[in-house]
C-alpha cells in the first residue's frame, strides 16, 4: 500500500463462492477469454517471451488465491502503528469467507549490517505464528518484503541485502506446504522502475530457487505495481512466477480524507459512483489545485457511464491486465485494493462491490487491503464486518 505523501478493515459460517469466479480460473484454457474482445497489442521488450501453456504451476496456484486480505499495518509496520493480530483473527478471515492472507513483512528492519544481513529471529517467529495459523485453517499465505525504502532510493546497493534477505527466508520455509508462496518485492518505485527489477528479478528469483525449486513466487512491475507498467515488464522463463498489480482507482475517492495521500485527497465528500444527488462542493478551508476543482466538475456533472468516481475508473485497467496475462500466459493477481474505513459505509461498499464484479468477470483474484486498519474490513471493537462488507464481498450477509 501507498503511504508515501503525494502518492496514491461475526460470523463464523462458510461463504459459498461465486461459482462464475471459480470457474474461470480453474477452465481457464477452456473458457473464452473475458479480456478477448479488448485489443491487444503487445508492447513488451522482445525478452519477454510469452508461455503458451495455461496448465502450469503458476496457473495451478492462483486457483487458491482467489479472494484474500491483506494483514495490513502489522508485520511491516513500525513499532508506533502496527496493529495487533490473533489467532482469532486468523480464524476469522477464513470463517467471513477469504481463502488466502497477504502478509506484508518488513523483514529490512530486523536484518543486520552487511554482508551478513542476518534476519533475527524475533521477526521469524513473528511471521511463523501468521504462517503456521493460517495453513491450519486451510488458508493460503502470501508473504512479502514490504515498505523496503532503501532498495526504492538505491535498487543497485541494496540488491545484496534483497538477496540475502530471502535466502534465509526461502530456507526457513523451504519444506513449507504448496500454499505458502513468496512475493519478491511490495511496489517497486521511484529509482526501482520497472526496467531496473527486469535485471533484479532474475537474480532474486534464482537464489529463491536453490532451496525452493516448485514455490510459487509473485511478483510486480514498478511504478507502485501500477497495471500500465505491465508493458515494460520482462520476466525470466519460470512457469511458476505470477503477477501482482495494485489499483486504489478511484483514487482521490478512495484515499479521499487521508494523512498521508497528499493534496490530491484533501477534498472530502465523493460518493460512490458518481454523480451525486447534491454538487460537492470544495471547502473554503481547502487549498485545492486547478485540476482538483477540474476532477470534482467532472464528478458533478459526467454521466455515470464516464464519470471519474465509478467503476469506469478501474474497469479498463483491469480488463488490460486480462489482456496482457492471456497474451503472455502469465496469471495476474490484484494484490492490493480498497477503500478508507472514513468514506462513507454505502459509497465504501458499493465501490467493493463494484470492484470484486468486475475481477470475478475477468477471473482475476484479489486480495483487499487491508482485515482491520485504516482500510478495514473487521470491526475489531464489534467482532464484526463493517457493515455490508461481507455482502459486497461475498454476496452474503452476516449472520446475527
Amino acid at each position: 500500500m501507498r503511504i508515501e505523501v503525494g502518492n496514491p478493515r461475526t460470523d463464523s459460517s462458510p461463504v459459498k463462492p461465486f461459482p462464475s469466479f471459480f470457474l474461470a480460473l480453474w477452465f481457464a484454457s477452456a473458457l473464452p477469454s473475458p479480456g478477448a474482445d479488448l485489443p491487444f497489442q503487445s508492447q513488451n521488450p522482445p525478452a519477454m517471451q510469452p508461455i503458451a501453456s495455461r496448465d502450469t504451476p503458476a496457473y495451478r496456484a492462483a486457483r487458491k488465491f482467489l479472494r484474500g486480505v491483506n494483514l495490513g499495518d502489522y508485520l511491516e509496520a513500525g513499532p508506533d502503528w502496527a496493529i495487533r493480530v490473533s489467532a482469532e483473527d486468523i480464524r476469522q478471515i477464513k470463517a467471513q469467507g477469504f481463502d488466502h492472507i497477504r502478509v506484508p513483512v518488513g523483514w529490512h528492519r530486523y536484518s543486520s549490517p552487511a554482508p551478513e544481513f542476518q534476519l533475527s529471529r524475533e521477526i521469524f517467529g513473528k511471521v511463523d505464528f501468521v504462517v503456521t495459523n493460517a495453513l491450519a485453517h486451510g488458508l493460503a499465505v502470501l508473504i512479502n518484503i514490504h515498505h523496503f525504502r532503501e532498495f526504492d532510493a538505491d535498487p543497485a546497493g541494496s540488491a545484496d541485502q534483497l538477496v540475502a534477505i530471502w535466502r534465509q527466508v526461502a530456507e526457513h520455509y523451504k519444506d513449507s506446504p504448496e500454499t505458502l508462496a513468496f512475493e519478491v518485492l511490495n511496489e517497486p518505485h521511484d529509482k526501482a522502475t520497472t526496467a531496473v527489477m527486469n535485471d533484479i528479478y532474475p537474480r532474486v528469483i534464482s537464489e529463491i530457487r536453490k532451496s525452493n525449486p516448485s514455490r510459487t513466487l509473485f511478483v510486480e512491475p514498478g511504478n507502485w505495481g501500477n497495471i500500465p507498467e505491465l508493458q515494460n515488464l520482462v520476466l525470466p522463463p519460470d512457469d511458476n512466477v505470477i503477477v501482482s498489480v495494485h489499483c486504489y482507482d478511484p483514487f482521490h475517492f478512495t484515499h479521499q480524507g487521508t494523512s498521508w495521500g497528499g493534496p490530491d485527497v484533501k477534498v472530502t465528500g465523493f460518493r460512490f459512483p458518481g454523480p451525486p444527488e447534491t454538487p460537492l462542493t470544495i471547502a473554503t478551508n481547502v487549498q485545492a489545485a486547478p485540476w482538483v476543482h477540474d476532477r470534482v466538475k467532472q464528478y458533478n456533472t459526467q454521466p455515470a457511464g464516464n464519470n471519474p468516481v465509478s467503476a469506469t475508473a478501474f474497469r479498463e485497467k483491469l480488463r488490460q491486465a486480462r489482456a496482457w496475462s492471456d497474451h503472455y500466459g502469465r496469471p495476474v493477481h490484484i494484490g492490493e485494493f480498497g477503500c478508507y474505513y472514513k468514506v462513507d459505509a454505502e459509497s465504501r461498499t458499493r465501490y467493493y462491490e463494484q470492484f470484486r464484479k468486475t475481477a470475478e468477470e475477468l477471473g482475476i483474484g484479489w486480495a483487499i487491503w487491508d482485515w482491520s486498519a485504516n482500510f478495514r474490513y473487521w470491526d475489531r471493537e464489534k467482532q464484526q464486518p463493517l457493515p455490508g462488507m461481507r455482502e459486497a464481498l461475498f454476496g452474503q450477509p452476516s449472520n446475527p
